[in-house]
């Protein structure tokens, strides 16, 4: 693993720290609305975590995007040089997920068990998310 790879994990690491220093000091507020965390506050340094949380997200995407830039110039790219007399079966793989909408899941996946195993679990998330949410009140 290259050691760029942790530039966009430090900026939002100390982005969060300077969130939180903040919140701690008095210069930001945190609230709740449905499940999201909702920070607002007026100082420089609250700024200051802000960007460096949101910059976080670019260089991310950035150092992901150079990578399979590099990838695809060091030829190290995977090539498809199957042999004419041997097919190759790709393995069937099921994928699936949750999107959640405040407490309520929609599930999709690409079979009908899949579908299903995601919906049952939207809904143990959010049972779990409103009970969380019941003992904080």
């Amino acid at each position: 693993m290259r050691p760029r790879i942790w530039i966009p994990v430090a900026m939002f690491g100390a982005g969060l720290a300077l969130i939180a220093s903040e919140v701690a000091r008095g210069e930001a507020e945190v609230s709740l609305l449905l499940v999201f965390p909702v920070f607002s506050g007026s100082s420089g340094f609250f700024l200051l975590g802000t960007l460096l949380i949101v910059l976080s997200f670019i260089a991310g995407f950035l150092m992901l995007l150079m990578g399979q830039l590099e990838l695809q110039a060091s030829s190290a790219w995977p090539q498809m040089n199957a042999e004419p007399g041997a097919e190759a079966r790709p393995a069937k793989k099921d994928f699936g997920g949750v999107v959640m909408i405040g407490p309520l899941p929609i599930a999709f996946g690409s079979s009908r068990n899949m579908a299903l195993f995601m919906l049952v679990l939207g809904i143990v998330v959010a049972i779990v998310l409103l009970g969380i949410l019941a003992a904080l009140t």
